[in-house]
């Protein structure tokens, strides 16, 4: 049964590895790099798809350039260099939950899903918010290490990021890092749990609101709407897994003024009830699409 290969780390950064199986690794990273640190030239030992727990940082490779944080998805191509940096953080670097698989995992993966190719590669850089890779990668370090949970569970993070870079929730391979975008993008993060408006967004970004739909889409991938609904249903998912809050309190809470459009919302984008997600049902490792 061969090992799978996992990242190399720089001397700012630790890795614990937590799971392990047939061609594929799980493990948290912790970065400890300040705003003035200098980025490491590395290479990705294997295919990765990397959750961004806590913090911001810059990502740099061959499919692009990322400014990713809490939420987002990091890919990695097994071969290729990149560099991460962070100068736009707070200087208490970052948490990450990383999964990698060998080639012919990712290869054997995608065949699964219908999503065969001949030089399968991540062709972006890195995704925005995920709520239901967030929920599969967070349950299984929660899970004993019985059966075939890992399996399961990357085949089921693997459909969602093919989902993301093949229906329309991934930026244009050639989209730029809008700045005026990313400062929407902080503003929903800093205020999703607050009532916030369309017009408050344009207004810290410095454009209309209908231009501000224009650029968010282009330069992330998805709508402001899209953006700040994930915001919230990440922030019920922590609620949830971290509190005995009632459910009905933490749709409140995560800033939903409707508890059936919560239940709804949750649902289509994490895969289950938030009451399933809190007992750690496997529904959320059935494949969707």
């Amino acid at each position: 049964m061969p090992a799978p290969a996992f990242e190399l780390p720089d001397a700012s950064r630790a890795y614990r590895p937590m799971r392990r199986a047939s061609g594929l690794g799980l493990m948290r990273c912790q970065c400890r790099a300040g705003t003035h640190d200098r980025p490491v030239d590395e290479q990705h030992q294997a295919f990765s798809i990397t959750l961004v727990e806590r913090g911001s940082f810059t990502y740099r490779t061959r499919a692009g350039k990322a400014l990713l944080r809490e939420g987002w998805l990091m890919l990695g191509n097994e071969g290729d260099g990149y560099a991460c940096s962070h100068e736009h953080s707070d200087g208490s670097g970052d948490d990450c939950i990383v999964l990698t698989m060998s080639g012919q995992t990712l290869a054997d993966a995608l065949s699964a899903i219908g999503r065969s190719a001949p030089h399968q590669r991540f062709e972006r850089a890195g995704l925005p918010p995920s709520p239901r890779v967030a929920a599969v990668l967070s349950a299984l370090l929660s899970e004993g290490d019985e059966g075939f949970a890992l399996e399961e569970a990357a085949l089921t993070v693997i459909n969602e990021v093919q989902r993301a870079l093949h229906d329309g929730d991934a930026p244009p391979v050639a989209a730029r890092n809008d700045g005026r975008a990313i400062v929407a993008a902080q503003c929903m993060e800093a205020r999703a749990a607050q009532p916030l408006s369309l017009d408050d967004v344009a207004e810290a970004a410095g454009v209309s609101a209908f231009h501000l739909m224009r650029i968010f889409k282009a330069s992330i991938g998805i709508s402001p709407h899209q953006y700040l609904m994930r915001l919230r249903l990440l922030r019920a998912m922590a609620l949830l897994r971290d509190t005995a809050e009632p459910i009905t309190s933490i749709a409140y809470d995560a800033s939903w003024a409707d508890l059936s459009n919560f239940n709804r919302a949750f649902r289509r984008d994490v895969g289950c009830s938030p009451g399933e997600y809190r007992r750690g049902d496997r529904k959320l490792l059935q494949r969707r699409g």
